[in-house]
C-alpha cells in the first residue's frame, strides 16, 4: 500500500512540474520582449494596404527559377545530432580588432554575420546588427568565439542601422535596445516597427518601407527591394512582417545588402533597375538542399553578383553561427573558388578589418583553421 501511495505522490508532483512549466513557457511566448511587439494602427495601414500581404501573411514573389539539387545535402536530424567536427571551428577565429577611428569615409568592416559598417559621405551605417545569440532561448544560437570581439561600446557613432528581416541572427533585441539611444534613424521592412519600438527605440526615428519604397537620410537614399525569403520570431507570427535587401546610395557609393534569400530572377530586375553597384553584400552561408528556395548556394551568390552588376562581391552571412550543416569555412571556400572561375572580384577581410574598395582585402585567413 505504501508504494501506491510513493508512486501516486511521484505523480503528483510530476503533473505540477508539468503544469508549472506549461505556465512558464506560455508567459515566455506571450510576454518576453524578446518576440518584439505588435503594429500600431499607423503600421497595421500601411500593412494591410502593401500588394505584398496577401490573406494576413506577407509573401515572396512568384519566380520561374528551380533549383534541383541532387548533389547537396538536406538537413537531416541526424546532420544536427551527430554533426562531422569541422561543422564548428576548433578554435578562435582570427579576428582584428575594430578601430573605429579608422572608419573614415569610404571604409568599411565587417563584424561577422551579416553585421556590416560603412562611412559613406561622413555617415556611419550599420546593417542587421547582432552581438548576442542567435535564438531566444539562452542555450541555443551561441556565436563562434573571436579572437578580438567588438562590442557595441567599440562601435563608432552609428547615424543609421537598417535591418533585413526579424530572424534573431539578424534582429538582436539586446542590442536594439543597447543601440536604441545611439542611434539617430533606423530603416526598417514592414511591421518591424513594433519591435523596435517595444525595445526603446521613439517611432519618429524610424522609417517603416514596402518594397521599392525609399527615403533618405541627409543625402543618402535608402531603397527596401524585394528577397525570396520568410520572417518571424514567435510560433504564431510568420510572415507577419515583411523581408528585404537594401540598397544604400550616396554621392560617392552604390552598394547593395541582400539580408537573407534564395536566388530568382529577382537579382537580375534588381541590377537592371538599379545597377550597376560599386559593392554587393551577398548572403553565402546556412544552406542545404531542403532550403534552397530562402537560401542561396555558393555558386548562386556569385551568379546573383553578376545579376546585380556588381563590381565587388563581399560574401556574408557566414563565420559566426552554427545554422546548417555545412563545415562552418565551407562557403566561403566554394564561393571564392567559383568567383575565382567566373573572374569576379571578391572581397575576403577579416572580422574586424578596416578596407576600401581602392584596395580589396583578399586574406583567405580561414585557411590555416583547417591545419
Amino acid at each position: 500500500m505504501e508504494i501506491i501511495f510513493t508512486i501516486l505522490n511521484i505523480i503528483k508532483y510530476l503533473i505540477y512540474i508539468v503544469i508549472i512549466l506549461a505556465i512558464v513557457v506560455f508567459l515566455f511566448l506571450n510576454f518576453s520582449p524578446v518576440f518584439g511587439g505588435s503594429p500600431d494602427k499607423d503600421s497595421n495601414k500601411l500593412i494591410q494596404s502593401s500588394r505584398n500581404f496577401v490573406d494576413g501573411k506577407f509573401v515572396n514573389i512568384k519566380t520561374l527559377y528551380t533549383n534541383s539539387r541532387s548533389s547537396e545535402k538536406s538537413a537531416s536530424l541526424l546532420n544536427w545530432i551527430s554533426p562531422p567536427k569541422d561543422k564548428n571551428p576548433l578554435k578562435p577565429l582570427p579576428t582584428k580588432q575594430l578601430k573605429s577611428s579608422d572608419l573614415t569615409p569610404g571604409k568599411f568592416a565587417w563584424l561577422g554575420h551579416s553585421t556590416l559598417l560603412m562611412n559613406t559621405d561622413g555617415i556611419i551605417i550599420m546593417t542587421d546588427p547582432v552581438f548576442n545569440r542567435a535564438s531566444p532561448l539562452p542555450i541555443f544560437g551561441k556565436p563562434f568565439a573571436y579572437e578580438n570581439s567588438t562590442n557595441i561600446d567599440d562601435l563608432p557613432q552609428v547615424d543609421v542601422v537598417v535591418i533585413s528581416h526579424d530572424h534573431y541572427d539578424h534582429l538582436d533585441s539586446k542590442a536594439i535596445i543597447k543601440l536604441s539611444k545611439r542611434v539617430d534613424h533606423f530603416f526598417v521592412p514592414l511591421g518591424i516597427k513594433a519591435h523596435l519600438e517595444r525595445w526603446g527605440v521613439d517611432k519618429d526615428r524610424i522609417s517603416e518601407l514596402d518594397w521599392h519604397d525609399s527615403e533618405y537620410y541627409n543625402n543618402i537614399k535608402f531603397t527596401l527591394t524585394p528577397a525570396q525569403h520568410f520572417s518571424g520570431r514567435g510560433l504564431t507570427d510568420g510572415n507577419s512582417t515583411l523581408w528585404g535587401s537594401w540598397i544604400i546610395s550616396s554621392n560617392s557609393m552604390k552598394a547593395y545588402f541582400s539580408g537573407d534569400g534564395g536566388y530568382s530572377e529577382t537579382f537580375k530586375e534588381l541590377g537592371d533597375q538599379y545597377g550597376p553597384f560599386d559593392i554587393a553584400f551577398i548572403e553565402n552561408g546556412a544552406y542545404n538542399a531542403g532550403w534552397s528556395k530562402v537560401h542561396m548556394f555558393p555558386d548562386e551568390v556569385v551568379q546573383a553578383n553578376i545579376d546585380l552588376k556588381a563590381k565587388v562581391l563581399f560574401p556574408i552571412h557566414w563565420s559566426k553561427f552554427d545554422l546548417s550543416i555545412h563545415p562552418w569555412d565551407e562557403p566561403i571556400i566554394r564561393v571564392t573558388q567559383e568567383a575565382k572561375k567566373r573572374n569576379i572580384n571578391i572581397a575576403t577581410p577579416m572580422i574586424g578589418e578596416i578596407f576600401d574598395l581602392v584596395d580589396l582585402p583578399q586574406t583567405p585567413w580561414w585557411k590555416p583553421l583547417r591545419k
